[in-house]
C-alpha cells in the first residue's frame, strides 16, 4: 500500500464505475455522518472483546514478531566489548580510580628506592601538563568559547525552526486531509439520503399495489360466488318449472286431442317463456363466462 492517507474519493463517474483507489482497501465508514447511538456502541466494544478473547497473542508477544537483534560488533576494542558484558550482566560500575591526579611521595619502605622516586617524578610531570591542558583550554573559552556557543544556539535555533516548520506542515496537511473527507462524506451523506427516501417511495407504493390488487380479488371471489349463487338459482327454478309441467301432462295424459294440442301448446308456452325469463334474467345478472370475462377486464 501506498504512503499515502487513505480516504473516500468522491466522484460520480469513478463511483458509477467503482474505481476507487486500485490496490488499497476501500473504507465504507462515513464518520462525520454516521450516528454512533450508546447501543451501537455497546456492540462494537462486545466485537472488540470477543476478537481479544479469541486472540492467542497477548501484548507480550507482540516483539515475538520482530526479526533478533543483530550481534554486537566492536571491531576489536576490547575495552567497549568488556563494558557491554558488564552492562549485559548488570553489575555496577568500578569506581573511579583518583590515585594518578594525586602527588604523593614513595612510601617509607621506598625511601631509598631510585624507581619509585622516578614514578613519582613521572606522576608530577603528569599532572603538570595536565594543569597546563586545562589553563590552554580556559584560555581558549575564554576566548572563542562565546562565539562558539552562540553558532551552536544559531544552529540550535535553526534546526528547531526547521522542525516546527516541518510539523506545521503536516498538521496543515492533517487538516485539509480532514476537511476533504468531512466534505466527502457530507456530500456522499446528502446522496445516501436522496437513495433512502427513494427507497421508501418505491416500499410504500408497493405496498400500496400489493393491497389494491390483493382488494381487487377479493372483490373478484365475491362477485364470482354471487354469480355461482345466481346460476344455482336459475337452475333450480328451471327444474321446478319442468317437474310442473311433467305433473300436468301425466294429468291430462286421457284427454282428446284438442286437449293434447292444448297441452303442448301450453308446454311450448311454457318453454319459451321460461327461455325469455332465462334471457332476461342473463341480460340482468352476466353469468359463468361473460361475468369471467367483465371481472377479467
Amino acid at each position: 500500500m501506498s504512503g499515502q492517507p487513505l480516504a473516500l474519493e468522491y466522484h460520480g463517474k469513478a463511483q458509477a464505475e467503482g474505481h476507487w483507489r486500485r490496490g488499497q482497501e476501500l473504507i465504507d465508514a462515513l464518520a462525520y455522518i454516521d450516528p454512533l447511538t450508546p447501543d451501537v456502541k455497546q456492540q462494537v466494544d462486545k466485537l472488540i472483546e470477543e476478537e481479544m478473547r479469541r486472540s492467542t497473542k497477548r501484548p507480550a508477544d507482540y516483539v515475538k514478531e520482530l526479526p533478533p537483534v543483530p550481534p554486537a560488533r566492536f571491531g576489536g576494542h576490547t575495552m567497549l566489548q568488556q563494558e557491554y558484558e558488564r552492562v549485559r550482566a548488570t553489575q555496577p560500575m568500578p569506581p573511579l580510580d583518583v590515585t594518578r591526579y594525586r602527588l604523593d611521595p614513595p612510601p617509607q619502605n621506598k625511601a631509598n628506592d631510585y624507581s619509585a622516586w622516578l614514578a613519582a617524578r613521572n606522576n608530577a610531570h603528569a599532572q603538570l601538563e595536565h594543569q597546563l591542558g586545562r589553563i590552554a583550554n580556559l584560555e581558549l573559552l575564554l576566548r572563542f568559547g562565546a562565539n562558539a556557543w552562540r553558532a551552536q544556539v544559531a544552529f540550535d535555533e535553526g534546526l528547531l525552526k526547521q522542525s516546527e516548520a516541518t510539523l506545521q506542515g503536516l498538521r496543515k496537511s492533517i487538516d485539509q486531509l480532514n476537511r476533504e473527507r468531512k466534505l466527502q462524506q457530507q456530500a456522499a451523506g446528502a446522496e445516501l439520503r436522496v437513495l433512502e427516501d427513494q427507497y421508501y417511495s418505491a416500499l410504500r407504493k408497493n405496498l400500496e399495489i400489493s393491497a389494491a390488487c390483493q382488494a381487487i380479488e377479493e372483490e373478484m371471489a365475491l362477485l364470482q360466488a354471487k354469480i355461482g349463487r345466481i346460476e344455482k338459482q336459475q337452475q333450480q327454478l328451471g327444474e321446478q318449472q319442468g317437474g310442473q309441467e311433467a305433473q300436468e301432462q301425466q294429468q291430462e295424459g286421457g284427454g282428446g286431442g284438442e286437449e293434447a294440442a292444448a297441452a303442448e301448446g301450453a308446454v311450448a308456452n311454457g318453454v319459451e317463456g321460461q327461455q325469455s325469463g332465462e334471457q332476461q334474467s342473463g341480460e340482468q345478472q352476466p353469468g359463468g363466462e361473460e361475468a369471467a370475462a367483465d371481472m377479467e377486464q
